[in-house]
């Protein structure tokens, strides 16, 4: 084998290793980005419309804001776990220390399902993750 031939060989190789960690790096993190579904809460006659604006670290912790509530509000504490799928998201007032409400529950190919507790009651929720 040629000198040339090897040199060409190795620099495939290492693109290949190359494209699939990027790859497989984009598929890590199924919870960044919007997400838009509904609460179903005792308090309201009908399913409270939501969509929340999410960022995953890569590890465990889940950050971001909502909409759709009286007042939009904020994350005040999230986590992920990728192996499970399990999602907690501690939801709060934007500008207070506070947490009103908190959603549990897991997420299938893009679609998060689970319950509700917190002020007006228990209930559900679903939402999914749009396409980007």
């Amino acid at each position: 084998m040629t000198r040339r031939a090897l040199v060409v060989i190795c620099c495939v190789l290492l693109s290949v290793a190359s494209i699939g960690a990027q790859s497989r790096g984009a598929a890590a993190d199924p919870i960044s980005g919007t997400w838009e579904g509904a609460l179903n809460l005792p308090m309201a006659p009908e399913p409270v419309a939501v969509t929340f604006e999410l960022k995953f670290d890569g590890k465990s912790k889940v950050s971001g804001t909502f909409v759709g509530l009286p007042n939009p509000g904020e994350v005040k504490a999230g986590t992920f776990d990728a192996k499970t799928g399990a999602l907690k998201l501690e939801l709060g007032k934007t500008g207070s220390s506070g947490v009103l409400i908190v959603l549990e529950g897991s997420v299938t190919k893009g679609v998060a399902t689970g319950k509700v507790t917190g002020e007006g009651g228990n209930g559900d929720f679903k939402i999914a993750k749009k396409a980007a």
